[in-house]
Formats: C-alpha cells, structure tokens, sequence
C-alpha cells in the first residue's frame, strides 16, 4: 500500500510514543497530537486504533513480515536448503528481537492481554504460519515439527524479554556475548533435531 505524508507521519507517531512511553500511552489523541494531524485521519486511513496499530506491527513486528522476506528463498530452495533457512529465519528472529526494543516492547505490552493488540496477534499468525505451511512441505508433519519450531520461536522471544531486567537465567549470565553465541549453537543444534526425521 501506497502511504500518504499524514499516514507515514502517524505510523512514525506510534513508533516515538513506544519509544519513549511505551504502549500504556498509545491513544487516539496522543498520536494524532504527535503526528501534528486530525484524529479522524487515524480512522479514514486505517479504521481506527486497532488498524493503525496492526499496519504499525506490519513495519516492526518480524514474524508479520518474515513471510515476504523469506517465501522466495524458500520456494526457489531445494530440499537440502531448507535445514539452512530455518535456521537463517530464527536466527534473525533472535538478532532481530535483541535489537529492536520496538518489537520487545510490543511483546510485552501483548503480554496484558489488552483488546488492542487482538489484531497484531492475529497478523502474525496469519503471516508465520503461512511461512510455516511452506516449510511443511519439507519436513515431517507427523513429528510435530511446527510444534518443535513454536518451542524455539517461545524460548527466543521469552529469554530477550526476559533478560532485558535480569541478567542471569538458568546460571547463564546473558550480559555476555558468549551466552548470546551458546544460545545460537544450540537453535541451530535444535534445528537439526527437526530435520533428522526428514527425508533431507
């Protein structure tokens, strides 16, 4: 989708609020104040909150546009690659919720259960499973590989939330770089027990 000036400008909003306030000041009002434009804009160009919020995660929220990144490469694949690009896809899951407070922010304030993140939840799903049906092509659906792979994509998600406030976990002291290189051995590791059941 084409976006306009006021459209960029109030995704740009919701993007600085988070930055500084976090999700508990995200409002109609606010970002329309913050963007400098008329709160009716946010329901003329995305229906209100939840459709803002949704084509805000869209930008930010990395399984809501993994497929896109990775669909091509996975359909060009052969089969010998696709160990490889699971891989490559979690990989940069970890890397890109470790650097992106955005994206860790949003986890978290899902996490509350709050109405307005039903649609952001329900993006991703829509857009991870999809990529999900794709590599199911690949692998054994009888072994509960899609299972397998939530475990990880959940241990990933909750060991950066996690390690935002404390450093420690399990005796692994997250503050240094080699427990980051350890846990990236170990998704790999996993990865490789998924595809030992498979035909690759």
């Amino acid at each position: 989708m084409e976006l306009k000036e006021t459209e960029k400008n109030l995704l740009e909003a919701v993007s600085h609020i988070i930055e500084n306030d976090g999700f508990t000041k995200i409002g109609v009002n606010r970002i329309a104040n913050q963007a400098g434009c008329d709160k009716v804009l946010i329901y003329r160009y995305f229906g209100g909150l939840d459709g803002l919020l949704v084509e805000w995660a869209k930008r930010h929220d990395y399984y809501s546009f993994a497929y896109s990144e990775f669909i091509e490469t996975i359909k060009r694949a052969e089969g010998k690659d696709i160990k490889q690009i699971v891989k490559d896809v979690l990989m940069r899951q970890l890397h890109y919720l470790k650097d992106n407070v955005l994206m860790q922010e949003l986890l978290v304030w899902e996490l509350s259960g709050h109405s307005s993140f039903k649609g952001i939840i329900e993006e991703r799903e829509r857009s991870g499973y999809k990529l999900q049906e794709e590599l199911n092509r690949y692998l054994n659906i009888d072994n509960d590989n899609d299972m397998s792979i939530a475990i990880i994509i959940s241990a990933i998600n909750y060991i950066v939330l996690f390690t935002r406030q404390y450093h420690r976990l399990n005796g692994i002291d997250f503050s240094k770089p080699e427990a980051w290189d350890r846990l990236e051995t170990l998704i790999s590791k996993y990865v490789g027990f998924i595809f030992a059941n498979s035909s690759l």
